[in-house]
């Protein structure tokens, strides 16, 4: 029996050992999924020195600068990733570089810079916030964050479709040394400073350089050359995408909302405990899709990616399950052997409610990639607005009874009506597809 299962185990490594998929895999998820856990490795360190209330506020800024960032980059990301390999010379694939930086630079300003010229964030402070906090302290941290984070995501997803691996992963593990490193040092030097503020500022600065240091690795491949046929064919895929993030401000934000209206920093400290530990798979999932949609799109034969995709499938969802389990046997030794303060202990409770909903939430890209795939982006407005609707009524009614549970029953409601809706949608134009095949093949 061991020998039978050692030789399958060589027979599965001969055969995926020229799979491109699985060497870009090995080559970039290791650290780039390192990158993304090392604050949850870290999560003990961080809590020691933070207090709960600094721990839940931090969680909190950081969960409005994500989900505004993913909305203010506009969905330009997928024309990125759509059009490249479309264009065969360097010189079309620079124009469409420059056409995209331009088209984002020049709608990010315009919606920035009124907004903090006129104050306009102050009301909105005033919305998403019960709980006082000295805004204007962070005020300018916050901006940083936020067009960091725009251009860390816009970089990144630029390396994984150019195919710079090598950069990628320098890039990468600088990160996770020289952001830790300064945010955990500066933390325990400053102990007497506004903590959140340090690390958020500190973070970001560090993140800022990096960005600058490897920007020149795109700034080498750019035609400066404004295409307005491209433009519009960008935006035509891009808009539809930002307005299924805008949506998703009140489904993936709306948890964090209520239950700062209903609760404290305290209570939502474990909440973000949860959160971090939960994020572990779509995290992990992030890095595959990154190294996966640029292959996917490539391929023009449709029952090659529907074949890939149902396999893919089936693997990821034995893969997320055992991890879940892993997770809260973790959770719970690190809270048993006191690493993590037993006032964390809700934690536990909490956890198995997010991570069925990341697990929901990571495998539903698998099927809206095929909207890009199509050029169907549209239908993620549609859905949006569906599921923006479903949780912005069941947070109403669930989180001021349940707080933190009912948080959690909301996120796996959102998530598993998109992952049921997505399913179905591209199950009927799969069968439209490959119905449209037929003929061709036959003739």
């Amino acid at each position: 029996m061991p020998m039978k299962m050692i030789r399958s185990l060589k027979n599965w490594i001969s055969h995926n050992a020229n799979n491109l998929l699985v060497k870009r895999l090995f080559a970039v998820l290791s650290i780039d999924i390192l990158v993304k856990l090392a604050g949850v490795i870290l999560l003990p360190v961080y809590l020691r020195l933070m207090t709960q209330d600094e721990y839940g506020l931090y969680g909190y800024l950081l969960s409005i600068i994500f989900t505004f960032s993913v909305v203010l980059n506009f969905g330009l990301y997928i024309p990125l990733s759509k059009f490249y390999h479309d264009f065969e010379t360097e010189e079309e694939k620079g124009r469409l570089l420059f056409t995209i930086f331009c088209l984002l630079a020049v709608i990010l300003t315009g919606v920035i810079f009124p907004i903090y010229f006129f104050k306009w964030d102050y009301l909105l402070v005033k919305i998403l916030f019960k709980n006082q906090i000295h805004y204007a302290e962070y005020r300018g941290s916050v901006l940083l964050a936020l067009v960091v984070s725009i251009g860390n995501f816009m970089l990144t997803n630029f390396l994984f479709t150019s195919e710079k691996i090598k950069q990628l992963k320098q890039y990468n593990f600088l990160r996770i040394v020289c952001i830790n490193l300064f945010a955990i040092c500066l933390l325990y030097i400053l102990k007497n400073q506004d903590k959140v503020r340090v690390r958020l500022e500190t973070t970001y600065l560090v993140e800022a350089i990096l960005f600058f240091a490897f920007i020149y690795i795109f700034i080498k491949e750019v035609n400066v050359r404004f295409s307005r046929k491209i433009a519009l064919a960008g935006l035509k895929l891009a808009l539809p995408v930002m307005l299924s993030a805008v949506f998703g401000i009140v489904i993936n934000f709306s948890d964090k909302f209520f239950l700062e209206k209903y609760g404290s920093f305290r209570e939502m400290s474990y909440y973000y405990l949860a959160v971090s530990c939960a994020g572990v798979i779509p995290m992990i999932f992030t890095s595959f899709q990154n190294a996966w949609l640029p292959l996917f799109l490539k391929e023009k034969d449709l029952r090659k990616n529907v074949v890939k995709t149902n396999k893919l499938f089936i693997r990821l969802l034995a893969i997320f399950a055992i991890l879940s389990c892993l997770i809260q046997i973790f959770v719970w030794a690190v809270l048993s052997l006191g690493v993590i303060q037993s006032k964390y202990h809700e934690t536990l409770y909490i956890l198995p409610l997010l991570l069925t909903s990341q697990i929901l939430s990571a495998l539903t890209p698998l099927y809206t990639n095929y909207l890009v795939y199509f050029e169907k982006t549209h239908i993620v407005s549609i859905t949006g607005f569906f599921v923006c609707c479903l949780s912005l009524g069941l947070s109403v009614m669930l989180i001021p009874r349940w707080g933190v549970y009912g948080a959690g029953v909301v996120s796996i409601a959102s998530n598993g009506c998109y992952f049921t809706i997505y399913y179905f949608i591209i199950r009927y134009y799969l069968q439209k597809k490959m119905m449209n095949l037929v003929p061709v093949l036959n003739s």
